[in-house]
């Protein structure tokens, strides 16, 4: 019975390692006054429009300091490099943003630096509207200062 025991209790930690390995937990507040967060969620044909939206060039993600979080019914993922690669997230993280944002139809919002929503919509945007609204931002404008 002990041996039985040993063995589940074995799979089950190998499970639980592989199953953490291949999903991001996260907190939102781990990011503050480091990124600015994207979170684009929904199940709709507005979350496609929104996420062909945001094909751009990669660096002006970067360059802004964004992690992007995509939420929909069939994944949930993070992207820490402008859409250079994803990570999925986890069941926790997913159901906690889902929560916090009240995500039932679509919806984007953008977190700044000090963890507030600077935006919050249920329509797609055109995504040099939030890089706009980025660059409005007193941090961001103090930013662009210091590297010039």
């Amino acid at each position: 019975m002990i041996k039985y025991f040993l063995i589940i209790t074995s799979l089950s930690f190998i499970i639980f390692i592989n199953c953490s390995e291949n999903n991001v937990m996260l907190d939102l507040k781990s990011f503050e006054w480091k990124n600015r967060i994207l979170v684009i969620g929904g199940d709709d044909s507005k979350y496609q429009i929104q996420f062909d939206n945001l094909e751009v060039n990669k660096n002006e993600y970067i360059d802004r300091d964004m992690v992007v979080i995509l939420i929909n019914k069939d994944e949930s993922k993070i992207s820490y490099d402008g859409f250079k690669g994803f990570k999925n997230l986890d069941f926790d993280s997913t159901l906690s943003i889902k929560k916090r944002f009240n995500f039932e139809d679509f919806n984007l919002i953008l977190i700044g630096k000090d963890g507030g929503v600077k935006y919050n919509t249920n329509e797609p945007v055109k995504i040099n509207k939030i890089f706009e609204i980025i660059d409005k931002m007193p941090m961001r404008m103090q930013e662009i200062k210091e590297r010039n």
